[in-house]
């Protein structure tokens, strides 16, 4: 499911990472990806994330992750950590707990997964915040304890020719 996309676009939707992939191959274009969050805490703010460089490896290579530098403020970083890493499906199972804020036993959905985890942008979309443990979509910002706990109105991931940037 993950490899060709699911959803409507303008709505819930994953491209596919088939689609990544070719999008992020061009061999003289690097890509850039910008990440969009809308966080409710407390009220709505939208929250841009600039990467000079994103690349999405093959299905024999696993669709491993490629992240480049930061362009924007370093407090919103939480992708590079996966960087190299293999995408990979996992399904949350009951009575599965994290230790301190190293979440990588609670999360569910495909993502490029590593023991411990600073985002997963294919989470949940959760209603409300549960506040044990995130289930939902997760995108930690330094600085900000309860961000694990935020409820997200909208999620975008952005592709573009590095040389135009955003």
């Amino acid at each position: 499911e993950y490899e060709r996309g699911f959803g409507t676009a303008g709505e819930s939707f994953w491209i596919g990472l088939e689609n990544l992939h070719a999008l992020t191959s061009f061999p003289n274009n690097e890509q850039a990806l910008r990440v969009e969050l809308t966080i409710s805490t407390g009220r709505w703010r939208k929250i841009v994330v600039d990467y000079h460089e994103f690349h999405v490896g093959s299905a024999n290579e696993k669709y491993k992750l490629t992240i480049g530098d930061l362009n924007s403020s370093g407090d919103y970083d939480a992708l590079s950590d996966q960087n190299g890493t293999e995408f990979s499906v996992r399904k949350f199972k009951p009575g599965t707990h994290d230790q301190g804020s190293c979440y990588g036993n609670t999360l569910s959905g495909g993502w490029w997964f590593k023991r411990c985890n600073y985002a997963n942008l294919n989470g949940r979309k959760l209603p409300m915040v549960f506040p044990e443990k995130p289930l939902g979509i997760l995108w930690i910002i330094k600085g900000e304890m309860e961000s694990p706990y935020y409820t997200y109105k909208k999620v975008e991931m952005k592709i573009r020719d590095a040389d135009f940037g955003f």
